[in-house]
């Protein structure tokens, strides 16, 4: 794991030396942003340049290892009208989960309102939907461990779509996972959120309870 402290003024020292002024916003995200790192996470950067080809794609990844650990550095990398371009039901859970190190992200994003949150949150929770029948098919002549490992995956996804689905009903974007969980009176969401904050946790029942909450929230929505 890093130090954020010490790791941010080098990432973009080295991305400002790689891009000069074609970097136009650069960013955290990911667990690192969300206080919930793992020995095993990445570093989620936001980089938007003023266009992106897989020459660019090189010059990043060779800037980030000239910077400790930076072979763990993944993320976001578009050009401006690609992000421009960008279809407007992602943006809110996009910008509400990015830290700004350098530019103006807002300035760079597309107009988006209440109605395209909701249809974000209902695109989220249809491809959970979709993935939580989809993988309880695929897993069922795996192990009992490898079933685990792939429910364990789902509950990751869990959070993000739970997370702009409360966003919707709230009116208020909540950053992390603990702090969801707070937030929430449904059983069957504290149940399974907290799996996906503790995923040695996950039992084999959580395939039908996430499959109900997603069918539920679907038609609510």
């Amino acid at each position: 794991m890093i130090d954020l402290g010490e790791w941010k003024p080098l990432t973009m020292a080295a991305l400002r030396e790689a891009f000069g002024e074609r970097l136009l916003c650069m960013g955290l995200q990911g667990s690192y942003l969300r206080g919930e790192v793992r020995p095993d996470s990445d570093i989620d950067l936001l980089v938007v340049l003023d266009h992106v080809d897989l020459t660019d794609l090189d010059h990043f990844h060779e800037a980030m290892r000239t910077v400790p650990e930076g072979d763990k550095a993944v993320g976001f990398t578009c050009g401006r009208d690609e992000l421009a371009a960008w279809p407007a039901y992602e943006l809110a859970q996009f910008e509400h989960g990015t830290q700004v190190w350098h530019g103006n992200l807002c300035a760079l994003l597309p107009a988006y309102g209440p109605a395209d949150v909701r249809l974000g949150a209902r695109v989220s929770v249809a491809n959970l939907y979709h993935m939580t029948n989809h993988t309880y098919l695929t897993t069922r002549e795996l192990s009992a461990d490898a079933c685990l490992d792939a429910l364990r995956a789902m509950l990751k996804g869990f959070f993000f779509s739970l997370q702009i689905v409360h966003a919707v009903r709230a009116g208020v974007f909540v950053p992390t996972k603990c702090e969801l969980l707070a937030a929430l009176d449904d059983p069957s969401e504290r149940m399974l959120l907290a799996h996906s904050i503790d995923p040695s946790e996950a039992r084999e029942e959580d395939y039908s309870a996430l499959q109900q909450w997603c069918s539920a929230v679907m038609r609510s929505l």
